[in-house]
């Protein structure tokens, strides 16, 4: 996602789902330097020598690297081809690269923004609750239960009782060792005319989750999504590669990955209701709408 381009020739060129991809990185990181889109402009400005450069600088030490291997293979067969092929790159013995803060953020208050780009009669709508947990396996696991529930009660209100609306998400989006730059992003489209009114709901939802706590069978019914997600994902090589790698960036323990069963157990309705409190602030959120563009000669 990349911040919408300020040239209104570069614009039209822009998809809408890319406008509205751009907003919201420009909008929920407080227009950080990062959510600029690289423009044809901008390539001619790069420095290759000095690219080249930080490029030799980054891969002439394999002690910053770290090499994982997931699925089905046999060890005896594959120390062979790592002490020859990963065993054989440059390194200068102890690592030297650290991770830094870049200083993005979260924007404070409450904004809104509307991006107006084609002709299907139909919105979109990201509400951003700015959402900081750690990275701790059991914080993590009650803001799953959280999203799952709010999931299901908006798709539930808006689709159902409503009978407008197309799709329905619910997910927090975190940048791990990065601090400061998390959202849990509730995402729906529906007819424009009723954007207004289904975001109003959205934020009812989240205040009766606050202050009433969500139902038990709510609660038991994502715990056993969550599970079953879980028994299936363990079998599947691109989860393990994904877990290993997180947790190594951060410093956790690999045990963590086969231990997520009893953490899903261990949530109740108090915990995630304790969840909605924390990282659904209604202080601190942010609305991006994409609408089409008004009719010609209106």
């Amino acid at each position: 996602m990349r911040r919408q381009l300020d040239s209104a020739v570069a614009n039209r060129d822009r998809s809408p789902g890319q406008a509205f991809a751009e907003k919201v990185e420009a909008v929920n990181t407080s227009n950080h330097y990062t959510s600029e889109p690289l423009t044809a402009d901008k390539v001619k400005t790069l420095d290759r020598a000095k690219m080249l450069g930080f490029y030799k600088q980054r891969f002439s030490n394999a002690a910053d690297f770290t090499f994982f291997m997931v699925g089905a293979f046999k060890v005896d067969s594959a120390l062979p081809l790592l002490a020859k092929y990963v065993g054989s790159l440059p390194s200068t013995g102890s690592k030297a690269s650290t991770f830094k803060d870049i200083g993005i953020r979260f924007p404070t208050g409450i904004q809104k923004a509307d991006v107006q780009r084609g002709r299907e009669p139909r919105a979109q709508t990201l509400i951003s609750f700015f959402a900081d947990p750690s990275f701790d396996p059991v914080e993590q696991e009650r803001v799953i239960a959280a999203t799952t529930v709010l999931e299901t009660v908006l798709r539930d209100a808006l689709r159902e009782d409503l009978g407008q609306t197309y799709t329905v998400s619910v997910g927090l989006s975190q940048s791990p060792p990065q601090r400061g730059d998390g959202y849990i992003g509730v995402q729906f489209g529906a007819a424009p005319e009723n954007i207004g009114a289904m975001t109003d709901r959205v934020l009812a939802e989240v205040r009766r989750m606050q202050s009433e706590g969500p139902p038990a069978d709510l609660v038991a019914k994502a715990k056993e999504g969550a599970r079953r997600d879980y028994e299936t994902a363990l079998k599947q090589n691109a989860y393990w590669m994904r877990r290993l790698q997180t947790v190594h960036l951060l410093g956790g323990n690999p045990t963590d990955i086969i231990t997520r069963a009893q953490r899903i157990e261990g949530i109740t309705p108090a915990l995630v209701q304790d969840a909605f409190r924390k990282y659904f602030p209604l202080d601190r959120y942010t609305v991006i709408t994409l609408q089409p563009e008004p009719a010609a000669g209106r």
